[in-house]
C-alpha cells in the first residue's frame, strides 16, 4: 500500500503495511522535489508514479518500487491527479485549474493527447477496465463525470451540488465512491442515479480507496483523514 503524510508533502510515497489491525511500519520510497497531488502505482511493471507541483509548472515523475530510477516523464502546467492503466501502457492525468483538460499520454511521455478539452480542476479520477470508460470529480462544479477512453460520449453521472469541496474517487464492479467534506458517498454508474452515504467522520476525508481483501469482495474502504487511518466497512 502506498500512502503520504499531510504534514510532510513533498515525501508522499511512503509503504503501509496491511492489515491495519496490526502495527503499521512507513518506509520513505522517495523524496520529491516539490508538493505532491497524486500517486499511482503500477503493479504490473513494479513502478510507481507521482505529479508534483511548483507553483502552475509540475512534472509527472516515476521510480522503481525501491525508490531508484527516479526519472521525469513529462513537464507539464497545472498538474493535478493521475490514474494507469497498465496494460496499455497509459497514464491518464488531469489538470488543476478551473478551464483545464484530461489528457492521455504513454508510460514514456509520449504521444499527448487531451481526451476532455474543459474539465474544472480534476482532484479524483480512475478507470474502468471492464466497461472502457474514465471518471473523473470536478472540483469546481462538483460534477461526477465519465467518458469513453477516447474521451468521447461525455456524461454527468451526479451533480453533488457541492462546490471547492469534492476530492478522491475510487471505482468497484458496480459503484463509484467519493469523498465530499467528511463524507463517503457511493452511486451507481448510471446517470441520474441518487448517491447514499457510506461513511461520515468528524475530519475531512481526502482519500479513498476500494479494495477486495484475500481474492473476496468486500465493502472496505481506506481512508486517510489527516495524518490518522481508518478502515470502516
Amino acid at each position: 500500500m502506498i500512502a503520504s503524510k499531510v504534514s510532510t508533502p513533498t515525501t508522499l510515497k511512503e509503504w503501509i503495511r496491511y492489515p491495519s489491525n496490526q502495527s503499521a511500519m512507513f518506509e520513505t520510497v522517495v523524496v520529491a522535489n516539490s508538493e505532491i497531488i497524486g500517486v499511482a502505482f503500477d503493479s504490473v511493471n513494479n513502478h510507481l508514479y507521482w505529479t508534483e507541483n511548483i507553483g502552475n509548472r509540475g512534472n509527472i515523475m516515476r521510480c522503481n518500487s525501491d525508490g531508484s530510477n527516479i526519472r521525469n516523464i513529462l513537464s507539464e502546467s497545472h498538474l493535478s491527479v493521475l490514474t494507469l492503466d497498465a496494460e496499455n501502457r497509459l497514464i491518464y492525468y488531469g489538470q488543476n485549474q478551473r478551464n483545464g483538460q484530461l489528457h492521455r499520454i504513454t508510460v514514456d511521455g509520449k504521444e499527448k493527447i487531451a481526451l476532455i478539452n474543459q474539465t474544472s480542476s480534476v482532484y479524483g479520477i480512475g478507470l474502468d477496465h471492464a466497461e472502457k470508460r474514465i471518471y473523473w470529480m470536478e472540483y469546481y462544479t462538483g460534477e461526477l463525470k465519465s467518458a469513453w477512453l477516447d474521451g468521447s460520449d461525455v456524461k454527468t453521472i451526479v451533480s453533488t451540488n457541492v462546490v471547492s469541496l469534492n476530492w478522491n474517487i475510487d471505482i468497484s464492479d458496480d459503484y463509484i465512491f467519493y469523498s465530499s467534506i467528511n463524507t463517503i458517498w457511493k452511486v451507481t454508474k448510471s446517470s441520474g442515479q441518487i448517491p447514499s452515504v457510506v461513511h461520515t467522520d468528524t475530519e475531512r476525508i481526502l482519500g479513498v480507496l476500494f479494495y477486495t481483501q484475500n481474492g473476496e469482495y468486500k465493502t472496505h474502504w481506506l481512508l486517510y483523514i489527516n495524518k490518522y487511518e481508518t478502515k470502516c466497512t
